[in-house]
């Protein structure tokens, strides 16, 4: 990563600590103190995307109305910030901007859901100023949409219970190769059903554009290619606007979160609901399907078993079964997935691990499962995962003569530890994965292999690469017996769900 960007975000995270820091005395309850940041880092970023959106309107021929048109002028961030001071700023931010964004229409329904009951809660107009001094200081307008991202990241560390409560900002790098192998196309409905702050939602939107820009449009900005999609008719960019993306979350601070992300990178109507994917109770929408799902679902929590929603085909009080079970049944025939998964589901010999393994296999082709290191999810969790992307089959059916394609992935170009890290020394896999699988699915030693759907069946289902893998890797060694890496596994899982339950009792 170029030392430019990494400067950058470690500014950013200054100015967030120090927002954090400086709000303490007037707000102490975390939440409420994040949330109030978020909402003035929104108001300066509206502004921003607006102009953003003016000037690809322009370059695309593409119709848009600005929200500071006419009279509206006024709420303008550049605007209000150096012509008001004092309580006349308090009062004007909180009774009017405020009110101006949660009543917006016309098309911007995302904003007003984002600034929905939405309070300025800084009582102290000196306090006020010198936090609307600090956001101004960062120009969003020069920021990659990976480093912009980092605001809902820093945001959520800053709550410090985020990673226990499975709620963490999946790496944009993860999210991108697995966008890259699931293919969604122009035309296609995209769901993440545990959407977070929307990343597979916004770089599956990214990804459609670039596939359909000119090349002479495409821009490059640390390694990233991205383009305005301007070879889309008008129908098509609509449904991209509009149809394509849908997700849903528990939890309503991450809609929120998630509304305003995606906002922000021009995905202004996107349905994305608050909504229990695998529990409670339910209604047509649960029965709804889509051409791509892709999602990376909490590790950590059990459910009740009378909360499980009838639909689901596996019961389970594991929450990651009960997803993969979901993700399953809500694909459309043809239909293709991308799934984080922890390891425990991919290897335990309990009954609702391996049945939700053979329900995969008789109802999805498994095209290809590839194994992460443990260390890529640090500093939020250390949990070994793996990623399974695959198709939902017409017809049901166990075919023994399939073949399921593993890599092996050791270095995902970061550190791997909890001082999370990305620097040219460290192992990067990721370009190894995209290129075989590109080659329809080639095998190279020592990255990738195929494995006989009837010798998966024969160990009762298990979709852990390390079983299967063909290649020694270093010296030989003496491995310990399944049986107790399953017994470590399954305490790992269960102090897990300790530590989560002492969460949610100091939240309540």
């Amino acid at each position: 990563m170029e030392p430019e960007v990494l400067k950058l975000r470690e500014n950013f995270k200054q100015k967030v600590d120090r927002l954090n820091n400086y709000l303490w005395t007037k707000i102490p309850d975390p939440k409420t103190r994040i949330q109030q940041i978020g909402f003035l880092f929104f108001l300066k970023m509206l502004e921003e995307q607006d102009v953003i959106s003016e000037r690809e309107a322009k370059l695309t021929k593409r119709g848009y109305k600005s929200i500071f048109s006419g009279e509206n002028e006024k709420y303008r961030w550049s605007n209000w910030i150096h012509s008001k001071s004092g309580e006349e700023l308090l009062r004007f931010v909180r009774d009017e901007v405020f009110p101006f964004i949660s009543n917006l229409h016309n098309g911007y329904d995302s904003i007003r859901r984002i600034f929905h009951d939405a309070r300025l809660l800084i009582p102290d107009p000196v306090y006020l100023r010198r936090t609307i001094d600090i956001i101004d200081g960062i120009d969003f307008l020069s920021l990659d949409a990976d480093v912009k991202g980092d605001l809902y990241e820093e945001l959520l560390n800053q709550l410090q219970v985020a990673g226990e409560l499975g709620q963490f900002r999946t790496l944009r790098h993860i999210i991108r190769f697995i966008v890259e192998m699931v293919n969604p196309k122009i035309g296609e409905t995209i769901n993440d059903p545990a959407c977070g702050t929307g990343g597979f939602l916004l770089l599956g939107y990214e990804y459609i554009r670039l596939k359909n820009s000119d090349p002479k449009l495409v821009e490059e900005y640390n390694g990233i290619k991205r383009g305005p999609g301007d070879k889309l008719s008008k129908k098509q960019w609509e449904f991209l606007q509009n149809s394509a993306f849908i997700g849903q979350d528990g939890d309503p601070e991450m809609v929120r979160i998630s509304l305003m992300n995606l906002f922000l990178h021009g995905l202004a109507n996107s349905d994305i609901k608050m909504r229990d994917t695998v529990a409670g109770s339910e209604d047509e929408k649960d029965l709804r399907k889509y051409d791509v799902i892709m999602t990376n679902p909490p590790f950590a929590g059990k459910i009740d078993k009378e909360r499980i929603k009838k639909s689901l085909p596996i019961k389970s009080t594991k929450t990651q079964i009960l997803f993969l079970s979901y993700v399953i049944d809500a694909l459309k025939p043809n239909g293709r997935a991308g799934i984080i998964l922890p390891e425990g589901t991919l290897f335990g010999t309990n009954r609702d691990g391996k049945e939700i393994r053979r329900y995969l296999l008789e109802k999805c082709q498994l095209q290809a499962v590839v194994s992460m290191p443990a260390g890529v999810f640090q500093p939020y969790a250390g949990v070994k995962t793996s990623v399974f992307i695959f198709k939902k089959k017409p017809v049901p059916k166990l075919d023994e003569n399939e073949k399921i394609w593993f890599f092996n992935m050791q270095g995902d170009g970061s550190s791997l530890s909890a001082a999370k890290k990305f620097e040219p020394q460290y192992k990067n896999d990721i370009p190894k994965l995209i290129e075989l699988w590109n080659k329809n699915r080639a095998i190279e030693k020592p990255y990738s292999w195929f494995t006989p759907v009837k010798e998966i069946i024969e160990n009762d289902y298990i979709l852990s690469a390390n079983v299967y893998n063909p290649y020694d890797i270093g010296e030989k060694v003496t491995h310990r017996e399944p049986k107790e890496i399953l017994r470590e596994i399954e305490k790992g899982e269960k102090d897990l769900t300790k530590q989560m339950d002492r969460v949610k009792s100091f939240l309540r």
